[in-house]
Protein backbone atom coordinates (compact mmCIF):
# COMPACT_ATOMS: atom_id res chain seq x y z
CA UNK A 1 0.00 0.00 0.00
CA UNK A 2 3.33 2.37 0.67
CA UNK A 3 4.17 1.71 -2.90
CA UNK A 4 0.65 2.49 -4.19
CA UNK A 5 0.80 6.43 -2.41
CA UNK A 6 4.25 6.99 -3.72
CA UNK A 7 3.50 6.62 -6.83
CA UNK A 8 -0.04 8.52 -7.01
CA UNK A 9 1.40 11.05 -5.00
CA UNK A 10 4.44 11.37 -7.74
CA UNK A 11 1.87 11.05 -10.99
CA UNK A 12 -1.51 12.96 -9.97
CA UNK A 13 -1.67 14.29 -6.75
CA UNK A 14 -4.80 12.50 -5.66
CA UNK A 15 -3.03 12.96 -2.12
CA UNK A 16 -6.23 13.63 0.24
CA UNK A 17 -7.51 10.20 -2.19
CA UNK A 18 -5.55 8.12 -1.07
CA UNK A 19 -5.82 4.67 1.02
CA UNK A 20 -5.36 5.38 4.35
CA UNK A 21 -2.77 3.28 6.34
CA UNK A 22 -3.51 1.04 9.45
CA UNK A 23 -1.82 3.67 11.55
CA UNK A 24 -3.98 6.73 10.23
CA UNK A 25 -7.15 5.01 10.48
CA UNK A 26 -8.57 6.54 13.95
CA UNK A 27 -12.68 4.79 14.32
CA UNK A 28 -12.83 1.78 16.78
CA UNK A 29 -16.10 -0.29 16.90
CA UNK A 30 -16.88 2.50 19.73
CA UNK A 31 -15.89 5.43 17.63
CA UNK A 32 -17.88 4.56 14.70
CA UNK A 33 -20.88 3.17 16.55
CA UNK A 34 -21.12 6.91 17.95
CA UNK A 35 -20.94 8.12 14.66
CA UNK A 36 -23.62 5.70 13.33
CA UNK A 37 -25.75 6.71 16.02
CA UNK A 38 -25.66 10.69 15.74
CA UNK A 39 -26.39 10.21 12.33
CA UNK A 40 -29.37 7.82 12.92
CA UNK A 41 -31.30 9.19 15.61
CA UNK A 42 -31.99 12.71 13.96
CA UNK A 43 -35.54 14.28 13.47
CA UNK A 44 -35.73 12.79 9.71
CA UNK A 45 -36.41 9.38 11.37
CA UNK A 46 -39.31 10.54 13.11
CA UNK A 47 -40.40 11.84 9.88
CA UNK A 48 -39.99 8.47 8.27
CA UNK A 49 -42.10 7.49 11.43
CA UNK A 50 -45.13 10.06 10.85
CA UNK A 51 -45.29 8.14 7.06
CA UNK A 52 -45.43 4.94 8.56
CA UNK A 53 -48.33 6.09 10.34
CA UNK A 54 -50.61 6.88 7.26
CA UNK A 55 -50.12 3.16 6.17
CA UNK A 56 -49.50 0.75 9.45
CA UNK A 57 -50.12 0.19 13.63
CA UNK A 58 -47.41 -0.22 15.71
CA UNK A 59 -47.14 -3.50 15.57
CA UNK A 60 -47.08 -3.70 11.53
CA UNK A 61 -44.91 -0.70 11.18
CA UNK A 62 -42.04 -2.06 13.95
CA UNK A 63 -41.89 -5.56 12.22
CA UNK A 64 -41.96 -4.20 8.51
CA UNK A 65 -39.54 -1.07 9.26
CA UNK A 66 -36.84 -3.06 11.01
CA UNK A 67 -37.14 -6.14 8.22
CA UNK A 68 -36.52 -3.34 5.12
CA UNK A 69 -34.06 -1.69 7.12
CA UNK A 70 -31.98 -4.70 8.65
CA UNK A 71 -32.14 -6.01 4.78
CA UNK A 72 -31.11 -2.86 3.27
CA UNK A 73 -28.29 -1.39 5.88
CA UNK A 74 -26.49 -5.17 5.60
CA UNK A 75 -26.51 -4.70 1.41
CA UNK A 76 -24.95 -1.37 1.99
CA UNK A 77 -22.50 -2.44 5.01
CA UNK A 78 -21.19 -5.13 2.73
CA UNK A 79 -21.36 -3.97 -0.31
CA UNK A 80 -20.09 -0.52 0.53
CA UNK A 81 -18.48 -0.02 4.25
CA UNK A 82 -16.56 -3.45 4.06
CA UNK A 83 -14.67 -3.11 0.78
CA UNK A 84 -13.79 0.74 1.90
CA UNK A 85 -12.53 -0.28 5.38
CA UNK A 86 -10.15 -3.31 4.04
CA UNK A 87 -8.07 -0.96 1.39
CA UNK A 88 -8.76 2.44 3.30
CA UNK A 89 -10.50 3.95 0.27
CA UNK A 90 -13.68 6.26 -0.64
CA UNK A 91 -16.34 4.57 -1.37
CA UNK A 92 -16.15 6.62 -4.82
CA UNK A 93 -12.31 5.28 -5.50
CA UNK A 94 -13.41 1.77 -5.36
CA UNK A 95 -16.62 2.46 -7.64
CA UNK A 96 -13.72 3.12 -10.48
CA UNK A 97 -13.29 -0.90 -10.48
CA UNK A 98 -16.70 -0.79 -11.47
CA UNK A 99 -17.69 2.17 -13.50
CA UNK A 100 -14.23 2.94 -14.98
CA UNK A 101 -12.00 5.88 -14.15
CA UNK A 102 -14.04 8.50 -15.95
CA UNK A 103 -17.75 6.53 -15.44
CA UNK A 104 -17.37 7.00 -11.34
CA UNK A 105 -18.16 10.52 -11.85
CA UNK A 106 -22.11 9.24 -12.50
CA UNK A 107 -22.57 8.10 -8.94
CA UNK A 108 -20.65 11.43 -7.39
CA UNK A 109 -23.00 13.43 -9.28
CA UNK A 110 -25.71 11.15 -8.06
CA UNK A 111 -24.57 11.06 -4.86
CA UNK A 112 -24.08 14.77 -4.64
CA UNK A 113 -27.78 15.66 -5.44
CA UNK A 114 -29.12 13.23 -3.07
CA UNK A 115 -27.40 14.92 -0.44
CA UNK A 116 -27.69 18.50 -1.24
CA UNK A 117 -31.66 17.61 -0.42
CA UNK A 118 -30.27 15.16 2.58
CA UNK A 119 -28.27 18.19 4.55
CA UNK A 120 -30.90 20.91 3.73
CA UNK A 121 -33.37 18.57 5.30
CA UNK A 122 -31.70 18.09 8.44
CA UNK A 123 -30.58 21.61 8.37
CA UNK A 124 -34.70 22.87 8.11
CA UNK A 125 -35.52 20.48 10.43
CA UNK A 126 -32.66 21.98 12.96
CA UNK A 127 -34.56 25.13 12.56
CA UNK A 128 -37.97 23.95 12.90
CA UNK A 129 -36.94 22.14 16.38
CA UNK A 130 -35.12 25.38 17.36
CA UNK A 131 -38.00 27.97 16.16
CA UNK A 132 -40.22 25.95 18.39
CA UNK A 133 -37.59 25.97 21.21
CA UNK A 134 -37.27 30.32 20.94
CA UNK A 135 -41.26 29.85 20.73
CA UNK A 136 -41.35 28.29 23.94
CA UNK A 137 -39.00 30.63 25.58
CA UNK A 138 -40.30 34.04 24.46
CA UNK A 139 -44.20 32.68 24.57
CA UNK A 140 -44.60 33.10 21.13
CA UNK A 141 -47.63 31.06 19.73
CA UNK A 142 -46.08 30.23 16.42
CA UNK A 143 -43.27 30.47 14.74
CA UNK A 144 -43.02 31.86 10.79
CA UNK A 145 -40.91 30.37 8.02
CA UNK A 146 -38.60 33.05 8.34
CA UNK A 147 -37.59 31.96 12.02
CA UNK A 148 -37.38 28.37 10.44
CA UNK A 149 -35.05 29.24 7.88
CA UNK A 150 -32.89 31.73 9.67
CA UNK A 151 -31.95 28.56 12.24
CA UNK A 152 -31.72 26.14 9.30
CA UNK A 153 -29.01 28.72 7.85
CA UNK A 154 -27.36 28.68 11.50
CA UNK A 155 -27.29 24.95 11.71
CA UNK A 156 -25.09 24.99 8.08
CA UNK A 157 -23.00 27.99 9.43
CA UNK A 158 -22.21 25.50 12.95
CA UNK A 159 -21.78 21.95 10.79
CA UNK A 160 -19.29 24.35 8.64
CA UNK A 161 -17.35 25.20 11.60
CA UNK A 162 -17.41 21.54 12.70
CA UNK A 163 -16.57 19.82 9.72
CA UNK A 164 -14.20 22.09 8.37
CA UNK A 165 -11.83 21.06 11.32
CA UNK A 166 -11.64 17.46 9.69
CA UNK A 167 -12.69 14.01 10.94
CA UNK A 168 -11.56 14.11 14.49
CA UNK A 169 -13.76 16.94 15.56
CA UNK A 170 -16.97 15.18 13.99
CA UNK A 171 -15.40 12.22 16.64
CA UNK A 172 -15.27 14.15 19.15
CA UNK A 173 -19.00 15.66 18.79
CA UNK A 174 -20.54 12.25 18.50
CA UNK A 175 -18.97 11.06 21.77
CA UNK A 176 -20.27 13.76 23.16
CA UNK A 177 -23.97 13.72 21.28
CA UNK A 178 -24.74 10.27 20.94
CA UNK A 179 -25.43 9.10 24.26
CA UNK A 180 -27.58 12.02 24.58
CA UNK A 181 -29.53 11.16 21.59
CA UNK A 182 -30.30 7.30 23.14
CA UNK A 183 -31.37 9.12 26.37
CA UNK A 184 -33.59 10.90 24.17
CA UNK A 185 -35.14 8.32 22.53
CA UNK A 186 -36.08 7.02 26.19
CA UNK A 187 -37.10 10.42 27.17
CA UNK A 188 -39.31 10.46 24.23
CA UNK A 189 -41.24 7.03 24.44
CA UNK A 190 -41.63 7.67 28.66
CA UNK A 191 -43.15 10.99 27.48
CA UNK A 192 -45.62 9.06 25.08
CA UNK A 193 -45.56 6.19 27.68
CA UNK A 194 -47.29 8.56 29.99
CA UNK A 195 -50.11 9.67 27.91
CA UNK A 196 -51.00 5.71 26.60
CA UNK A 197 -50.67 2.83 27.78
CA UNK A 198 -49.08 0.16 25.27
CA UNK A 199 -52.25 -2.06 25.15
CA UNK A 200 -53.51 1.86 23.52
CA UNK A 201 -50.68 1.99 21.87
CA UNK A 202 -51.03 -1.10 20.08
CA UNK A 203 -54.80 -0.32 19.41
CA UNK A 204 -53.64 2.89 17.62
CA UNK A 205 -54.94 2.44 13.51
CA UNK A 206 -53.20 4.03 11.10
CA UNK A 207 -54.39 7.97 9.34
CA UNK A 208 -55.00 6.81 5.66
CA UNK A 209 -54.75 2.91 4.79
CA UNK A 210 -55.13 1.44 1.81
CA UNK A 211 -57.97 -0.61 2.08
CA UNK A 212 -55.56 -4.00 1.68
CA UNK A 213 -53.64 -5.04 4.75
CA UNK A 214 -50.92 -6.84 2.95
CA UNK A 215 -50.46 -3.74 0.11
CA UNK A 216 -49.91 -1.23 3.68
CA UNK A 217 -47.55 -3.34 5.28
CA UNK A 218 -45.29 -4.05 1.99
CA UNK A 219 -45.33 -0.13 1.35
CA UNK A 220 -44.10 0.72 5.46
CA UNK A 221 -41.12 -2.80 4.36
CA UNK A 222 -40.50 -0.07 1.29
CA UNK A 223 -40.25 2.64 2.96
CA UNK A 224 -37.89 1.12 5.45
CA UNK A 225 -35.97 -0.54 2.48
CA UNK A 226 -35.54 2.95 1.68
CA UNK A 227 -34.25 4.41 4.68
CA UNK A 228 -31.29 1.68 5.08
CA UNK A 229 -30.58 2.51 1.57
CA UNK A 230 -30.42 6.16 1.95
CA UNK A 231 -27.22 5.64 3.73
CA UNK A 232 -25.55 4.35 0.39
CA UNK A 233 -24.05 7.37 -0.59
CA UNK A 234 -21.83 8.37 2.44
CA UNK A 235 -21.04 5.13 4.03
CA UNK A 236 -18.12 4.08 2.51
CA UNK A 237 -16.21 7.58 3.03
CA UNK A 238 -16.38 7.30 6.93
CA UNK A 239 -15.81 3.62 7.05
CA UNK A 240 -12.26 4.34 5.33
CA UNK A 241 -11.64 5.81 8.66
CA UNK A 242 -12.41 2.15 10.80
CA UNK A 243 -9.20 0.82 12.18
CA UNK A 244 -11.23 -3.04 11.37
CA UNK A 245 -13.73 -4.32 8.79
CA UNK A 246 -15.62 -5.77 12.48
CA UNK A 247 -15.45 -2.12 13.26
CA UNK A 248 -17.19 -0.91 9.75
CA UNK A 249 -19.71 -3.81 10.00
CA UNK A 250 -21.96 -3.84 13.70
CA UNK A 251 -22.04 -0.27 13.67
CA UNK A 252 -24.12 0.16 10.86
CA UNK A 253 -26.22 -2.70 12.25
CA UNK A 254 -26.58 -0.86 15.73
CA UNK A 255 -26.36 2.44 14.66
CA UNK A 256 -28.21 3.19 11.67
CA UNK A 257 -30.28 0.28 12.04
CA UNK A 258 -31.29 -0.52 15.40
CA UNK A 259 -31.63 2.81 16.93
CA UNK A 260 -33.05 4.20 13.47
CA UNK A 261 -35.66 1.74 13.86
CA UNK A 262 -36.30 2.86 17.25
CA UNK A 263 -36.27 6.52 16.42
CA UNK A 264 -38.94 6.04 13.93
CA UNK A 265 -41.36 3.65 15.77
CA UNK A 266 -41.07 7.14 17.85
CA UNK A 267 -41.94 8.92 15.16
CA UNK A 268 -44.90 6.20 14.10
CA UNK A 269 -46.59 6.14 17.74
CA UNK A 270 -46.49 9.96 17.88
CA UNK A 271 -47.99 10.26 14.16
CA UNK A 272 -50.61 7.79 15.39
CA UNK A 273 -51.50 9.06 18.88
CA UNK A 274 -50.64 12.86 18.23
CA UNK A 275 -51.44 13.16 14.31
CA UNK A 276 -47.80 14.77 14.42
CA UNK A 277 -44.48 13.00 13.96
CA UNK A 278 -42.60 16.16 14.74
CA UNK A 279 -41.44 15.55 18.21
CA UNK A 280 -40.74 19.64 17.94
CA UNK A 281 -44.52 19.93 17.96
CA UNK A 282 -45.36 17.71 20.88
CA UNK A 283 -42.71 17.58 23.67
CA UNK A 284 -43.05 20.70 25.56
CA UNK A 285 -47.24 20.33 25.39
CA UNK A 286 -46.74 16.84 26.97
CA UNK A 287 -43.26 16.93 28.73
CA UNK A 288 -43.26 20.25 30.08
CA UNK A 289 -41.20 23.98 29.97
CA UNK A 290 -38.15 22.40 31.16
CA UNK A 291 -37.99 18.72 29.96
CA UNK A 292 -39.20 19.64 26.53
CA UNK A 293 -37.31 22.60 26.01
CA UNK A 294 -34.23 20.47 27.17
CA UNK A 295 -35.38 18.06 24.39
CA UNK A 296 -35.80 20.07 21.66
CA UNK A 297 -32.29 21.17 22.13
CA UNK A 298 -31.00 18.10 22.14
CA UNK A 299 -33.15 17.43 19.03
CA UNK A 300 -31.83 20.51 17.05
CA UNK A 301 -28.07 19.33 17.74
CA UNK A 302 -28.81 15.73 16.41
CA UNK A 303 -29.11 17.01 13.31
CA UNK A 304 -25.97 18.89 13.52
CA UNK A 305 -23.73 15.78 14.05
CA UNK A 306 -25.98 13.78 11.20
CA UNK A 307 -25.14 17.15 8.72
CA UNK A 308 -21.33 17.31 9.63
CA UNK A 309 -20.68 13.37 8.77
CA UNK A 310 -22.76 13.74 5.57
CA UNK A 311 -20.78 16.64 4.67
CA UNK A 312 -17.55 15.05 5.28
CA UNK A 313 -18.42 12.20 3.33
CA UNK A 314 -20.10 14.28 0.36
CA UNK A 315 -17.22 16.37 -0.08
CA UNK A 316 -14.63 13.61 0.07
CA UNK A 317 -16.70 12.08 -3.01
CA UNK A 318 -16.09 15.74 -5.01
CA UNK A 319 -12.32 15.36 -4.56
CA UNK A 320 -12.79 12.89 -7.55
CA UNK A 321 -13.25 15.63 -10.06
CA UNK A 322 -10.80 17.09 -11.10
CA UNK A 323 -12.09 20.54 -10.34
CA UNK A 324 -11.93 20.23 -6.76
CA UNK A 325 -9.21 17.75 -6.19
CA UNK A 326 -6.76 20.98 -5.21
CA UNK A 327 -9.33 22.96 -3.36
CA UNK A 328 -8.49 23.57 -0.04
CA UNK A 329 -10.70 21.37 2.39
CA UNK A 330 -12.20 24.48 4.25
CA UNK A 331 -13.28 26.03 0.69
CA UNK A 332 -14.83 23.07 -0.47
CA UNK A 333 -16.97 22.38 2.25
CA UNK A 334 -17.63 25.78 2.38
CA UNK A 335 -19.00 25.91 -1.18
CA UNK A 336 -21.13 22.66 -0.80
CA UNK A 337 -22.82 24.41 2.41
CA UNK A 338 -23.54 27.58 0.70
CA UNK A 339 -24.86 25.76 -2.14
CA UNK A 340 -26.64 23.77 0.48
CA UNK A 341 -28.14 26.59 2.05
CA UNK A 342 -29.92 27.21 -1.30
CA UNK A 343 -32.08 24.12 -0.49
CA UNK A 344 -32.86 25.13 3.09
CA UNK A 345 -34.50 28.31 1.80
CA UNK A 346 -37.75 26.55 0.66
CA UNK A 347 -38.45 24.30 3.58
CA UNK A 348 -41.96 23.35 2.99
CA UNK A 349 -41.09 22.31 -0.29
CA UNK A 350 -38.71 19.93 1.51
CA UNK A 351 -40.99 18.43 4.20
CA UNK A 352 -44.27 18.23 1.69
CA UNK A 353 -41.66 15.84 -0.60
CA UNK A 354 -40.03 13.64 2.00
CA UNK A 355 -41.73 10.44 1.86
CA UNK A 356 -40.76 11.01 -2.25
CA UNK A 357 -37.01 11.81 -1.52
CA UNK A 358 -37.15 8.16 0.50
CA UNK A 359 -38.59 6.23 -2.03
CA UNK A 360 -35.85 7.30 -4.65
CA UNK A 361 -33.10 6.92 -2.50
CA UNK A 362 -34.64 2.60 -2.77
CA UNK A 363 -35.31 2.96 -6.24
CA UNK A 364 -31.63 3.63 -7.26
CA UNK A 365 -29.62 2.99 -4.53
CA UNK A 366 -30.98 -0.53 -4.09
CA UNK A 367 -30.06 -1.54 -7.55
CA UNK A 368 -26.63 0.11 -7.16
CA UNK A 369 -25.49 -1.83 -3.93
CA UNK A 370 -26.51 -5.53 -5.83
CA UNK A 371 -24.04 -4.30 -8.18
CA UNK A 372 -21.33 -3.00 -6.02
CA UNK A 373 -22.46 -6.73 -4.21
CA UNK A 374 -21.97 -9.08 -7.32
CA UNK A 375 -18.74 -7.12 -8.78
CA UNK A 376 -16.64 -7.66 -5.73
CA UNK A 377 -17.81 -10.91 -4.00
CA UNK A 378 -18.49 -13.18 -6.73
CA UNK A 379 -16.92 -11.34 -9.51
CA UNK A 380 -13.26 -10.09 -8.04
CA UNK A 381 -13.30 -12.74 -5.19
CA UNK A 382 -12.62 -9.39 -2.67
CA UNK A 383 -9.91 -8.27 -4.90
CA UNK A 384 -8.63 -5.25 -6.39
CA UNK A 385 -6.01 -3.72 -7.89
CA UNK A 386 -5.08 -1.09 -5.91
CA UNK A 387 -2.49 0.75 -8.62
CA UNK A 388 -5.22 0.49 -11.29
CA UNK A 389 -7.42 2.81 -9.08
CA UNK A 390 -5.30 5.45 -8.78
CA UNK A 391 -2.80 6.05 -12.12
CA UNK A 392 -3.84 7.48 -14.78
CA UNK A 393 -2.41 5.52 -17.47
CA UNK A 394 -4.31 4.73 -20.31
CA UNK A 395 -5.22 1.29 -21.32
CA UNK A 396 -5.25 -0.09 -17.31
CA UNK A 397 -7.38 -2.92 -15.99
CA UNK A 398 -10.60 0.06 -14.92
CA UNK A 399 -9.89 2.27 -18.20
CA UNK A 400 -12.95 0.10 -19.47
CA UNK A 401 -13.49 1.93 -23.09
CA UNK A 402 -12.41 5.40 -22.76
CA UNK A 403 -12.90 5.36 -18.98
CA UNK A 404 -15.88 4.20 -19.07
CA UNK A 405 -17.70 0.56 -17.95
CA UNK A 406 -21.74 1.39 -19.49
CA UNK A 407 -22.25 -2.00 -17.67
CA UNK A 408 -23.38 -1.45 -14.32
CA UNK A 409 -25.41 1.98 -16.36
CA UNK A 410 -27.64 -0.66 -18.17
CA UNK A 411 -28.34 -2.92 -15.57
CA UNK A 412 -29.08 -0.17 -13.04
CA UNK A 413 -31.54 1.46 -15.87
CA UNK A 414 -33.02 -1.21 -16.51
CA UNK A 415 -33.92 -1.96 -13.00
CA UNK A 416 -34.89 1.30 -12.60
CA UNK A 417 -37.39 1.18 -15.34
CA UNK A 418 -38.87 -1.97 -13.97
CA UNK A 419 -39.20 -0.69 -10.25
CA UNK A 420 -41.52 2.11 -11.80
CA UNK A 421 -43.62 -0.44 -13.43
CA UNK A 422 -44.13 -2.18 -10.40
CA UNK A 423 -44.55 0.54 -8.03
CA UNK A 424 -45.59 4.58 -8.17
CA UNK A 425 -43.27 5.96 -5.25
CA UNK A 426 -45.25 9.29 -5.38
CA UNK A 427 -49.05 7.51 -4.84
CA UNK A 428 -47.41 4.06 -3.44
CA UNK A 429 -50.10 2.64 -5.44
CA UNK A 430 -48.95 -0.66 -7.57
CA UNK A 431 -49.51 -4.12 -9.21
CA UNK A 432 -50.37 -6.97 -7.45
CA UNK A 433 -47.25 -8.25 -7.85
CA UNK A 434 -45.53 -5.75 -5.71
CA UNK A 435 -48.11 -7.02 -2.26
CA UNK A 436 -45.58 -9.91 -2.55
CA UNK A 437 -42.48 -9.09 -3.65
CA UNK A 438 -41.69 -5.19 -2.86
CA UNK A 439 -40.28 -2.77 -5.93
CA UNK A 440 -36.98 -2.75 -4.40
CA UNK A 441 -36.05 -6.48 -3.65
CA UNK A 442 -36.79 -7.32 -7.67
CA UNK A 443 -34.86 -4.21 -9.12
CA UNK A 444 -32.12 -5.35 -6.81
CA UNK A 445 -31.86 -8.81 -8.08
CA UNK A 446 -32.50 -7.98 -11.68
CA UNK A 447 -29.49 -5.20 -11.71
CA UNK A 448 -27.16 -7.97 -9.77
CA UNK A 449 -28.24 -10.86 -12.74
CA UNK A 450 -27.94 -7.92 -15.53
CA UNK A 451 -24.72 -6.98 -14.36
CA UNK A 452 -23.48 -10.72 -13.55
CA UNK A 453 -24.39 -11.85 -17.24
CA UNK A 454 -23.22 -8.37 -18.88
CA UNK A 455 -20.06 -8.84 -17.24
CA UNK A 456 -19.19 -12.57 -17.87
CA UNK A 457 -20.57 -12.61 -21.90
CA UNK A 458 -19.00 -9.24 -22.54
CA UNK A 459 -16.71 -7.62 -20.32
CA UNK A 460 -14.55 -10.23 -19.42
CA UNK A 461 -13.79 -11.70 -22.51
CA UNK A 462 -12.15 -8.33 -23.97
CA UNK A 463 -9.66 -8.52 -21.45
CA UNK A 464 -11.33 -5.40 -19.80
CA UNK A 465 -11.97 -4.51 -15.69
CA UNK A 466 -8.75 -6.42 -14.48
CA UNK A 467 -10.94 -9.41 -13.87
CA UNK A 468 -8.70 -12.03 -15.40
CA UNK A 469 -5.73 -10.54 -12.77
CA UNK A 470 -8.07 -11.72 -9.62
CA UNK A 471 -8.93 -15.26 -11.26
CA UNK A 472 -5.17 -15.75 -11.99
CA UNK A 473 -4.18 -15.15 -8.34
CA UNK A 474 -7.20 -17.00 -6.72
CA UNK A 475 -6.19 -20.23 -9.12
CA UNK A 476 -2.40 -19.65 -7.72
CA UNK A 477 -3.64 -19.62 -4.26
CA UNK A 478 -5.35 -22.57 -4.77
CA UNK A 479 -2.53 -24.53 -6.44
CA UNK A 480 -0.05 -22.93 -3.90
Amino acid sequence: MKEVRCQVEKSNGQSDLLPLLPKERTWGSLDFSMVNIGLAIATWCFLIGGTLSLFVGLKMGFIATLAGNTISVLFVALSNAIPSSRYGIDQYIFLRSIFGKKGTKIPVILMVIVEFGWVATLAVMFGKASSNAYGAITNTPSVSNTTVIIFALMAIVISWIIVSRGSNSINWLNRIVAPLLVTMLIVMFYMLSQQYSFGEMLALQPISPFPNDLHNYIVAFELGLGSGFSWWPIMGGLTRLTKSERAALWPNMIGVNICAVLGTMIGLLAGLAIGDSDPTAWMIPIGGAVLGLIALIIISFANVTAMTSLVFSTCMALKQIKFFRNMKWENLTLLFLTCTAVFALFPEVIYGNFSLFLAACGTVFGPLSTVMFVDYYLLRKQRIDMRALYLDTPGKPYDFIGGYNITPIISVAISVFVYFLIIDPISFEGSAFFDYASATLPAMLLAGILYYVITKLFVIPKGMGGYDASEKREKGEKSA
